[in-house]
Formats: structure tokens, C-alpha cells, sequence
């Protein structure tokens, strides 16, 4: 079974919608179906059901050693990962690829491999495949246990908001993955033999680059962080400049990127910069959600990155230039860093947003189509 790819986090939420779904470490290795017969006998075959047994004599020597009691016969998914031991982390694929492809020993001097199993297909005799990935995942979990280094399940979290979505993609990067694979859990999600599954949707590390250029904006209000985040700010509103007419212009509501520091600092660092109301000079939303707690002088830069940009019926950026009457925002937009080197009046412009937003490939894809454009929506994305 493989994967649909997706553009982006909206698109698996208008997908999944209503659903339940899990969101696992895409690993950057080999995959890898292991296939235990009754008498013992243990065979690998890749993705392409090249028969790869003969190539991981290591995994099969431990397989034993990492199977529940009462394992008899098994066919398990997963990724075969390049894994260093000594600094307890994984590999790129470059370093699987070192492996000898054919009648590897296992005294061979070679990289060490983790097995990352995320899937169940028969078990003990009976097939699993006709089940519900969430049944077959905990069937998957009784019948093996982890061995650090040697078989580790698959990080996986259970999420709906497409901000969690976010940190969650970043942290799989942060730790050697090429993203996220985000599979539903009930309704209509059999394994589908042979099958590029709609119930499986792969947001690979590409979309980080998403908008290519990071924006420069500037910091016009903040909302009071709730939860963990109570005692500083847990969103800020942030704006582009339009030099022409000597305005800022909100673009988007921004909550991810912060690390905990990141969130002291910039509490501390606004307090000089606050204000009893916006400023004449401030176009921003009159929808009642966008407006912030605290508003801020136009003081700060940030340096921000997102996944697209889309037309909204609720900020104003770049007001007119796509749309005669809507503006423009950041699709899942996450702080990079403060631009203390950049005064305000040198942020992102608004010509600068039209052109980013015009320039990407949905977009121009679009053109003459007659079909709406995959960055317009009603809602504006957090």
C-alpha cells in the first residue's frame, strides 16, 4: 500500500474531515515487509516485492528476541532505517545505501539498521488487512516489543488542528524524517494491497519550503496565551507595509515556531511597544476574532515562513492588488527569528506579498482553468 502525497496541511484536513487521524514520523529509509512463516523462516521484500531477505540477516537474527509470546506467523509494514548507535539517532538514507544489497553476513562491517514497523497485515494465521488501521495498530503493538536500536514502533500522534499538524511536521524534521505520514484510523482505512491509498497521505519535509522566500513583517498586536502558555502571549497578529500609501497591513495570526524562550523574550521585548488602540495607520480585519488583546507600535520585524499564501476575506494585506475586494494571508505561517537588524518601514511590502502569492504554482496552474485557485478560502488559517 502506498501513499497519496498532499500540497499542504489544508489539504489533508478538507480530506479527513470529520475523521480521525494519526500522524506518524515519515522515516527516510527502506521499506520493509517482513513475512514470518509457521516453521520460522523469516523473509524481507521492498516495496517493489524485491526479495531483499538476504540483505538484512541482522534484522532477522533479532526477530525472535522482539516477537510477544505467542507470535506464530506474522506480516508486518515498516521501514528499515539507517541507526547509530553510539549517538542513539537515525541516519539518513545515504547511509542505508553503504549495506551491501545481496548476501550480507552479519559480521560484515556495516551501518546498523532499526526496523520501524507501522503496520499489521496477518497475523497467526488470520489477515488484517480487511481491518481498520486503529485495530490493526494495536494488534501490531501487542505482538512485538520495542528493542531501542533494533525495532522501535513508529512516532505516531493523534491530532485534528492544523497547528498541531505544524509543530508536529517540525519536529519529525528536527529529528531526521522526511515528514509526516498521516493515516485515518476508523472509517475506510483497510490496507489496500498494491494501492495508492486515499487513506493515506504523506506531507513530506518539501512543504517547509513551501512560500519559497521567508517574509519580513512587523508586529502589531498579541493575544493572551492560555494553558501552557499562560503569562505571555500565546498569538501575535502581525502586518506587511504598503510604502505607497505609509500603512500596515495585517496578513496573518501567527502561534507556532516559539519555543518557550522565544515566548519570555518577546513578552518582555513588547511591553515598551504597547498602545491604548491601533493606529490610524493600521488596516486590519473588523472581524471581531482577529482582534488582538494588546496592540503593539510598529517596532519589530520578523522573520516568517509558510506554507502558501491564500486569498482572505480577512486581512489586508496586499488589499486590491489580487482580489478587488480581499486581501491576502499566510497559510500556517511559523516564526523563523527576530529581524533586529531591519526597521520597520523595510518589511515585506504589499506589491512584494502579490507577487509571492501570484507566483505560486497552484496559482498559475489555475489560470484559465475556470476552477478556483487551491489557496482560496473563506477561513483564514491560523
Amino acid at each position: 500500500m502506498l501513499a497519496k502525497p498532499t500540497t499542504g496541511i489544508g489539504e489533508i484536513l478538507k480530506r479527513f474531515e470529520g475523521q480521525q487521524f494519526a500522524c506518524e514520523w515519515k522515516y527516510d529509509g527502506e521499506r520493509a515487509q517482513v513475512h514470518m512463516l509457521e516453521d520460522g523462516t523469516v523473509h524481507i521484500y521492498s516495496r517493489n516485492q524485491e526479495d531483499n531477505t538476504s540483505k538484512y540477516p541482522d534484522i532477522i537474527a533479532e526477530m525472535p528476541g522482539v516477537m510477544a509470546e505467542g507470535v506464530k506467523s506474522f506480516i508486518i509494514d515498516s521501514e528499515a532505517v539507517a541507526y547509530d548507535p553510539k549517538r542513539d539517532c537515525i541516519l539518513p538514507f545515504q547511509d542505508l545505501s553503504k549495506r551491501k544489497r545481496k548476501d550480507a553476513s552479519i559480521d560484515d562491517d556495516q551501518v546498523q539498521v532499526c526496523l520501524f514497523p507501522f503496520d499489521l497485515l496477518y497475523l497467526n494465521g488470520e489477515s488484517f488487512v480487511r481491518k481498520p488501521f486503529k485495530e490493526r495498530r494495536e494488534a501490531l503493538h501487542k505482538s512485538f516489543k520495542e528493542k531501542k536500536g533494533v525495532l522501535q514502533y513508529a512516532t505516531s500522534h493523534i491530532a485534528s488542528d492544523p497547528d498541531e499538524i505544524a509543530v508536529l511536521l517540525d519536529l519529525s524534521i528536527k529529528e531526521n524524517c522526511e515528514g509526516l505520514m498521516v493515516k485515518t484510523l476508523g472509517k475506510n482505512s483497510t490496507y489496500d494491497i498494491n494501492t495508492r491509498s486515499q487513506s493515506w497521505l504523506k506531507l513530506k519535509k518539501d512543504y517547509l519550503e513551501g512560500v519559497g522566500d521567508t517574509l519580513d513583517l512587523v508586529v502589531i498586536g498579541a493575544w493572551k496565551g492560555q494553558g501552557k502558555r499562560t503569562g505571555v502571549y500565546g498569538a501575535f497578529l502581525l502586518a506587511c507595509y504598503d510604502p505607497e500609501d505609509e500603512v500596515y497591513q495585517s496578513i496573518c495570526k501567527i502561534g507556532t515556531g516559539f519555543s518557550d524562550e522565544n515566548l519570555k523574550d518577546h513578552f518582555a521585548s513588547l511591553k515598551e511597544h504597547i498602545i491604548p488602540a491601533a493606529k490610524s495607520y493600521y488596516q486590519v480585519s473588523i472581524d471581531s476574532s482577529l482582534t488582538p488583546d494588546v496592540w503593539f507600535d510598529a517596532a519589530q520585524v520578523w522573520e516568517v515562513k509558510a506554507a502558501d499564501l491564500s486569498i482572505s476575506p480577512k486581512h489586508r494585506a496586499a488589499n486590491g492588488l489580487v482580489d478587488p475586494n480581499k486581501g491576502i494571508s499566510l497559510r500556517f505561517p511559523r516564526f523563523m527569528r527576530l529581524r533586529d537588524d531591519k526597521d520597520t518601514d523595510m518589511a515585506t511590502t504589499a506589491e512584494q506579498v502579490a507577487e509571492m502569492y501570484s507566483n505560486q504554482d497552484v496559482v498559475k496552474n489555475s489560470k484559465g482553468g475556470g476552477s478556483k485557485a487551491a489557496g482560496d478560502f473563506d477561513e483564514d488559517d491560523f
